[in-house]
């Protein structure tokens, strides 16, 4: 998983810096469909719920588990770039969370 809009500016540097080769451009880490769920909840709106597929459901629909990109490259080049999870938190839910009405 990705957050582009982070992602991108890298981008650019590593044409500056004259980066070549096989560079897998994504965020470091993986994160589960339900760590996703969790985290909306946890940042956006608490009233959320779902109800997870059964495993049988879900080999129906998913091809392969989840699975982690060598993002070493990347994180070497660029270690002030964050973890998916943190990305997810800090670029995606936090700025959508619900604000209360009093």
């Amino acid at each position: 998983m990705t957050i582009l809009d982070k992602l991108l500016p890298i981008s650019l540097e590593m044409t500056k810096r004259n980066l070549t080769g096989i560079c897998n451009f994504t965020n470091p880490g993986v994160v589960s469909n339900n760590e996703i769920l969790e985290m909306y909840r946890d940042n956006v709106d608490p009233s959320f719920s779902w109800k997870n597929f059964t495993h049988e459901e879900q080999a129906k629909v998913i091809v392969a588990p989840n699975n982690e990109l060598d993002t070493s490259k990347m994180s070497k080049e660029f270690p002030e770039m964050k973890s998916i999870k943190e990305s997810l938190i800090e670029y995606v839910f936090k700025p959508n969370r619900k604000t209360r009405v009093a």
